[in-house]
């Protein structure tokens, strides 16, 4: 018999045993687990905590039923869950489950949780199988889906669909989607007295074919603080401006590599990330509501640079030993291995990268140190600590200053080229729960002239009882910076330019727990703090796809991610209503593959070859942007340099197999033809090397005999994906964008069915 499984107030339960009128299988907890070997024991717990609600297993079971067509699926989990701090109501779960035939392929399943007191569903998902064959013109619109998530809330939780409402501030309007594996989310808050809960929600997921494929409910028990006087939004907007604080900050967008990523951006970041109090409209901070004034300012390690522990030539491995040995208690251990890296990532400098090892191996301890060979400075150190020397003996903690004291004092000793660079960031409010830790860990944050750099950090962990350093870790990266910052916008105008983004709304958040509840809650994990929440306002910000920070040299809106220029408010084409293929050109504008002339879409206008390549490499990387090359990525056409707009869009799709490596010249500006669409369209579905065997297809054009891509003209035809005119195809003509727009919208149609309608060509044999 297998043991019961226990997790604080959960379990999870062999149907079969437990309950014998279904047929069931455990599930073992995604949390830690206790094995036990008593199980009447631990049946008795669970009984025991069942017993407290109102609802039985069979009373929760016939509710979930109402939710699943059981017919032909086999009840496969039940499992019992009581109250905790993560999920604050009692639950049955039930799972059921349909195999593919003849395999251990599940086909269909679906999963419902019920409140165990009030019979409302709190969890909800869905599995099918055969989803994924549903045709791409029979997706369903954002807006369809959202009334299926509405519907789905309101006939099986109608009393927490009075009381949320769909918030969609914080989520761009999603794009069309560019193939049929997509689902659209949508999140219903709370409202409490007319005012957003925003950590209370219920959120809803829907697939194209219209099914609701997921669905959960987080809901606290939570006392509303009510302020006697409450300031109004023009007055919580108006102290928001004054308040808002925009700093300089170097950044480099993440998906940046090689050379680029030594050229940061000079940039302003949202400047409203902190709430007003609304009942008199102070600043607080989001993590712990705290006033903002309470709040240090960053401070410098020291105020000016200090000599480096080593100059003149590099040290040898034996000198960067002696350093080591001299800086650190290393008795214990014997040197298993040095090696010097001439350009390592932390700074791009030449290290030695030394590992010990206990020299009796009895606990298999180690000890590694990395130091600077030019300076001296120690990048790295820590060493294996098991288990800590403070666990026993004496409760009693250093406290943080006299940590944060001793931490800036290593950082001048061991690393003391940077010290005038790293800045103690006050995190103290953020991080309080370290306080209840064997271990608090400190953070410095590289500052040049007073803005934040892109890069570099040096971190510090103690052994809170012992006061000892469990660990050190120093980087400043590989970017450079110039001596001064050069011409750029001002701090009132980067403020200006946020607020034009921004919205103020009023909303209840959690107040934080209290070091006492934390306490209890690691000691008890079945104690329910109890929970209040303030209300304050909050300025959220125009949403989009990607983060995006404000240009403080071009005063432009850039994405975080690739550092393009984005616009955030995409103006809507004008000539372009009531066009035979207005929604297909939309398609492609909305995806950034057409761009506007002086505000007209102009659908006639010849679309270029880059423009084509962009588009297909944006569906094939499912309305992802493809893939971000390096400096060091050499371009295959002479005509489109690295830097260029199409770069990384040509260089993807020659690695994807797009085009073809052997020319020399691509000449991405100029318009594609019909024969060289053909031909891009059946490589990205993947029947390039089918259309190789050109002779093989019958075909009444008349004139593609003598074209080098006849075979992908055939395919493209039959396929319906581009047309010809009787039987002339006219290869070497340009293609229109309304043109362009139609054939990738069939194209994405057919490959969304390539798979479960396979296409079959009439061949010939000569």
């Amino acid at each position: 018999m297998k043991p019961w499984l226990v997790r604080s107030s959960s379990f999870l339960l062999t149907a079969s045993l437990v309950f014998p009128v279904f047929s069931a299988h455990a599930q073992t907890p995604n949390a830690s687990n206790q094995a036990v070997s008593n199980n009447s024991q631990v049946g008795g717990a669970m009984l025991a905590a069942a017993s407290k609600v109102k609802l039985s297993k069979e009373d929760a079971v016939t509710l979930a039923q109402k939710l699943v067509p059981t017919k032909g699926l086999e009840l496969t989990n039940v499992s019992f869950r009581s109250s905790d701090p993560w999920r604050p109501f009692p639950e049955w779960s039930f799972s059921w489950g349909k195999k593919v035939a003849n395999s251990e392929d599940v086909e269909l399943s679906y999963s419902v949780s019920i409140h165990a007191n009030t019979g409302e569903v709190t969890a909800y998902s869905r599995y099918d199988r055969g989803a994924s064959n549903l045709p791409y013109a029979k997706r369903i619109s954002y807006e369809d889906a959202r009334k299926q998530a509405e519907n789905f809330l309101a006939k099986y939780n109608a009393g927490k669909a009075e009381q949320t409402r769909l918030y969609v501030r914080d989520m761009p309007a999603p794009k069309t989607p560019l193939n049929t594996d997509t689902a659209y989310s949508f999140r219903f808050v709370r409202v409490v007295d007319g005012m957003l809960f925003p950590d209370n929600s219920a959120d809803i997921t829907v697939n194209s074919a219209g099914s609701v494929i997921g669905y959960s409910l987080t809901w606290n028990d939570v006392t509303f603080e009510k302020p006697s006087k409450v300031i109004s939004p023009e007055e919580a907007e108006k102290q928001m401006t004054a308040q808002a604080n925009a700093r300089l900050s170097y950044l480099i967008p993440w998906e940046k590599g090689g050379e680029e990523r030594t050229k940061p951006t000079l940039a302003y970041q949202n400047p409203f990330t902190f709430y007003i109090d609304a009942a008199d409209g102070s600043a607080l901070t989001t993590a712990s509501l705290i006033p903002r004034s309470q709040v240090k300012e960053p401070a410098p390690v020291s105020p000016k640079a200090l000599p480096a522990r080593h100059s003149g030539k590099a040290l040898s491995q034996d000198e960067a030993i002696k350093v080591a040995s001299d800086t650190f208690d290393l008795d214990k251990y014997e040197l298993r291995s040095a090696n010097y890296n001439e350009k390592d990532y932390r700074g791009n400098r030449p290290i030695w990268n030394l590992e010990y090892g206990e020299k009796d191996n009895r606990n298999g301890g180690f000890a590694y140190v990395s130091i600077d060979a030019g300076t001296g400075d120690i990048y790295a150190y820590n060493k294996d600590i098991r288990p800590l020397k403070s666990s026993e003996g004496s409760t009693k903690k250093v406290s943080t200053d006299k940590l944060q004291e001793k931490a800036i004092e290593t950082v001048r000793k061991w690393t003391p080229t940077l010290a005038n660079q790293l800045y103690l960031v006050d995190r103290s409010q953020e991080d309080a729960d370290q306080g209840d830790s064997d271990r608090y860990s400190i953070t410095f944050q590289r500052y040049l002239d007073g803005i934040a750099a892109a890069s570099g950090t040096a971190s510090l962990t103690f052994d809170t009882k012992s006061g000892e350093l469990l660990s050190y870790y120093a980087e400043i990266g590989s970017e450079t910076y110039p001596a001064k910052p050069g011409k750029h916008l001002s701090e009132q105008e980067a403020i200006s330019a946020w607020k034009g983004e921004i919205e103020t709304e009023a909303v209840y958040v959690l107040t934080p727990l209290s070091t006492e509840d934390r306490k209890k809650m690691e000691a008890l994990p079945s104690y329910l703090p109890k929970r209040t929440a303030k209300l304050v306002y909050r300025a959220t910000t125009t949403p989009f796809e990607q983060a995006y920070f404000y240009d403080a040299v071009t005063g432009e809106w850039r994405s975080q991610s690739t550092g393009k220029v984005i616009n955030l408010h995409r103006p809507a084409p004008s000539d372009l209503e009531g066009h035979p293929v207005e929604k297909e050109l939309l398609l492609m504008y909305e995806y950034d593959a057409l761009s506007l002339i002086d505000g007209k879409i102009m659908p006639q206008k010849q679309i270029t070859r880059g423009e084509m390549i962009e588009m297909l490499m944006i569906s094939l990387n499912n309305g992802r942007y493809y893939p971000m090359y390096s400096a060091e990525r050499k371009n295959t056409y002479s005509d489109v340099a690295n830097g260029s707009r199409y770069f990384s869009a040509v260089e993807a799709a020659v690695d994807r197999g797009l085009l073809e490596k052997n020319l020399s010249k691509l000449n991405p500006d100029e318009p594609i033809n019909r024969e060289e669409l053909a031909d891009m369209i059946v490589r990205a579905l993947g029947y390039n090397k089918l259309a190789d065997y050109s002779s093989m297809f019958q075909s009444n054009l008349t004139d593609i005999a003598n074209t080098k891509h006849r075979g992908a003209i055939v395919i493209a035809t039959t396929l319906g994906i581009m047309t010809s005119d009787k039987q002339a195809f006219k290869p070497t003509a340009t293609v229109s964008r309304a043109d362009a727009a139609t054939t990738f919208t069939r194209f994405l149609e057919k490959r969304g069915n390539q798979d479960s309608q396979p296409v079959t060509y009439q061949a010939k044999y000569e």
